[in-house]
């Protein structure tokens, strides 16, 4: 078969997270077709990117996953520049001399370098390697190994998943600038190809999608209490701490808060907060199908398939409006509500305790029919080996 290769930061049974999750599900969707390997880190922590797993060749599920060490870990240098960088560089920063602070190249490059994972080995291997490749995949914007990685091979066998959104660091010139040579590129939303336009000044490419793979009814979890259900990395990045100072206020409607995934926030002792940690599969969609609504508190996000797969379970869903993907989600499915702030966020969980069964069951069915009609799996597979072959074809031609 044709071998491909698909770049991706951390790749590893134990990582969480969405633009791994979809280079991975890409992996997999392609493996039927193309022999497929991933060329990733050694890191699993996304916070110090130490470098834990074994470098080298490892088989996960068949599929050959070529791992190149972290140089070193993200440090002290690198939160000085990310400090400086939120006050000189992003959109909204104040002005020096009646004009932004430009960075130079060589300043947004340390930067990036010294986010991590910084793996030299993986740039080597795609600048010596990539002949062996008739195409590569790179997944996720922001990091290294996409930033350096893509250098290294000829612009017209690669194909660029962004996972792009509106967040300060996306404003950094020399990443519209090293991006714009990759044409062959795979937006996740229509939303997030607009985000890209205005961004970076380009927006060519095929929105495609990511699968719900899990979209089979679930046995709805039965409590005694009503709640919210929120499942990811709980930190105030992700809007945590407005949800709880949302759920602080309606405490007293009988509501409770279940989170599950790490607590990086350090969530607070209240008797309406249940943290469960780490759940399986099943238990989670158990979760959704018995919640009173899922809630997705994140103002970044290109895709958010949990999101998803609690409309796969017919459970309203609360998200941040101020995300254009997730509010174009909303608008298009009917699957809930958005909120702009933290009084509408307070007054919507306040609509959705309030919903009679028939409102609910309309909401409910409204999400599923989104999901099953744009992001079945054989839908996504078919549009990705189309793309995969089409970049094939012209770099062959």
């Amino acid at each position: 078969m044709t071998r491909i290769a698909i770049v991706v930061q951390r790749c590893d049974e134990s990582v969480v997270g969405g633009s791994e999750a979809l280079a991975w599900q890409y992996a997999r969707l392609l493996s039927d077709r193309f022999d497929v390997e991933v060329l990733s880190s050694t890191a699993i922590d996304y916070v110090s990117w130490r470098d834990e797993l074994p470098s080298g060749v490892r088989l996960r599920d068949g599929i050959p996953v070529r791992r190149f060490p972290t140089l070193f870990e993200r440090g002290p240098y690198w939160y000085g520049l990310h400090q400086r960088m939120m006050l000189e560089v992003q959109p909204f920063a104040a002005p020096r001399d009646g004009a932004p602070l430009a960075w130079r190249e060589a300043l947004q490059d340390e930067y990036v370098r010294f986010q991590g994972p910084c793996c030299p080995g993986l740039d080597d291997w795609l600048r010596d390697h990539h002949p062996d490749y008739a195409a590569v995949l790179f997944c996720t914007y922001l990091y290294p190994t996409t930033y350096f990685g893509i250098a290294e091979v000829p612009a017209h066998k690669t194909l660029f998943v962004p996972t792009l959104h509106d967040e300060p660091t996306a404003y950094l010139p020399a990443f519209a600038q090293r991006y714009a040579a990759h044409r062959n590129r795979i937006w996740l939303t229509a939303a997030e190809q607009r985000t890209a336009a205005r961004i970076w000044g380009y927006d060519e490419g095929d929105v495609i999608g990511m699968a719900v793979e899990h979209s089979e009814s679930a046995m709805p979890e039965s409590r005694a209490r009503p709640y919210l259900l929120y499942c990811g990395r709980i930190e105030a990045g992700k809007g945590c701490d407005e949800l709880v100072r949302a759920m602080e206020r309606v405490a007293d409607r009988g509501l409770t808060l279940v989170l599950t995934g790490v607590d990086n926030m350090g969530l607070p002792r209240q008797p309406w907060i249940e943290y469960l940690g780490f759940v399986d599969e099943r238990r989670k969609f158990e979760l959704m199908a018995g919640a009173t609504a899922f809630v997705l508190p994140s103002q970044y996000e290109s895709f958010s398939i949990v999101t998803l797969e609690a409309m796969a379970q017919r459970v309203p869903v609360l998200v941040n409006g101020r995300c254009d993907v997730m509010r174009e989600h909303i608008e298009r499915s009917g699957a809930g509500f958005h909120y702009d702030g933290l009084d509408d966020m307070v007054a919507k969980i306040g609509r959705i305790a309030t919903l009679d069964s028939g409102e609910r069951a309309r909401i409910g069915a409204a999400g599923r029919e989104y999901v099953l009609a744009n992001y079945r799996e054989e839908r996504v597979r078919a549009r990705l080996v189309e793309q995969v072959e089409r970049v094939i074809g012209a770099a062959a031609g």
